[in-house]
């Protein structure tokens, strides 16, 4: 029979959860979240969720620019900006509110970083001009992608 050495006092308390590290940003992330642009995107969205008329033209500004701008940096991430175009949309005409308040704030700052002509790398300068913007809605799409699915399929559901 094998003997065992008795538990220290540390292994016979109680583990506590190990404090989760979080992830180190790129310093590509860290150059937009940072940016005088996305604070200022971030800083005005509750003021337009609360504005219903500055919703309407938010969502008409963002069709407007996806008219006119290249899929290719949006890659994978293109549906979900047209989702969170038209998740505004509906809450804006008051189709659709099963969202927090929050993850609805996230996406209206994303919408106003993308419509800005004026971010990180200006939209002026072409095809780099959408990176940031692409970027800035990746960001977005990962922190609401539950609440974007869930839209999703509410959009479904009624058709």
């Amino acid at each position: 029979m094998k003997k065992t050495k008795p538990l220290s006092a540390a292994a016979r308390s109680p583990k506590k959860a190990a404090p989760q590290v979080k992830r180190r940003n790129q310093g590509g992330e860290d150059e937009i979240t940072r940016s005088t642009a996305f604070r200022k995107a971030t800083a005005e969205a509750e003021s337009y969720v609360k504005d219903p008329e500055r919703l309407r033209k938010l969502v008409g500004d963002a069709r407007e620019k996806i008219n006119h701008i290249p899929r290719g940096p949006f890659a994978e991430t293109w549906p979900y900006l047209m989702a969170m175009i038209r998740l505004i949309r509906a809450y804006h005409q008051l189709e659709y509110r099963d969202i927090s308040a929050q993850n609805l704030l996230v996406i209206v700052a994303a919408i106003i970083y993308f419509v800005s002509p004026f971010d990180v790398i200006p939209d002026s300068v072409p095809i780099l001009g959408n990176i940031d913007d692409a970027f800035v809605v990746r960001l977005a799409m990962k922190s609401v992608s539950a609440d974007l699915d869930a839209f999703m399929a509410w959009e479904t559901s009624k058709v």
